[in-house]
Formats: C-alpha cells, structure tokens, sequence
C-alpha cells in the first residue's frame, strides 16, 4: 500500500495535539509533534488552514461537527490558499505522519481544519 507524507504546522501545541488525536482514524504511522524553536523557517508552500466565515451552513456541515462554514474542500486550492513569509513566523509545532494515499485528503482536511498549516510536497 502506498503512503504519503503529511507534515503541518501550528501556532500552539494544544492545536497539533488536538489534530493528532483527530488524526487517529486514519491510523497514521510515526505521527509525532515537535516544537520549532525559532518557528517555521522553511521554504516549501503551505496551504492555509481552513476559516469560518459568516455564510450559509450546506448540509454537508450540518451532519459534521468538525465543519466549518463555507470551507472549500481540500483538493479545492486557489493562489490565496497559500501562506505568506508572515503568516509562518509564528508556526512554532510541527505535526508529522505518514498516512495511505486513500486517507490523504482526509487527513489534510482534519489538519487544515484544526489551524494547520499542511506543507505540500511535490510528488
């Protein structure tokens, strides 16, 4: 079975543990969080975290209490999705896993919708 890489990162250490938690159903291997100590100074892209907005709740959302409003899905990428040099200064835990290629777009979904910055990897 073939597996992919998640790495993500967070603002706080409660919000890549509550990923982490979440993150169990997918039965991922070598999940671990680390702290950065000088926060993300990396230079791949990060897709931001997905963020509530005032809109129409769907029905998708209603049958799903991890949903936020107005959240596109995670194959759904547009140029603004990705994080700025100032929006990672603060990233100070990471999030690592490896999970099946099946359970992929689940998993970053659950990360970006728990303030997770998912770093994409070119495969």
């Amino acid at each position: 079975m073939m597996s992919r890489m998640i790495q993500a990162y967070f603002h706080t250490e409660n919000q890549a543990e509550g990923a982490k938690a979440l993150l169990m159903k997918y039965d991922p291997q070598m999940l671990e969080v680390g702290s950065l100590e000088g926060g993300y100074n990396g230079s791949g892209r990060l897709l931001l975290p997905f963020m509530e907005s005032g809109g129409l709740v769907n029905e998708a959302n209603i049958n799903n209490s991890f949903a936020m409003v107005d959240a596109p899905p995670a194959a759904a990428r547009a140029s603004s999705d990705y994080a700025s040099d100032g929006d990672t200064q603060a990233l100070h835990y990471v999030l690592s896993c490896k999970v099946a290629d099946a359970n992929y777009l689940g998993a970053a979904e659950i990360i970006r919708r728990n303030h997770g910055h998912l770093e994409e990897f070119n495969d």
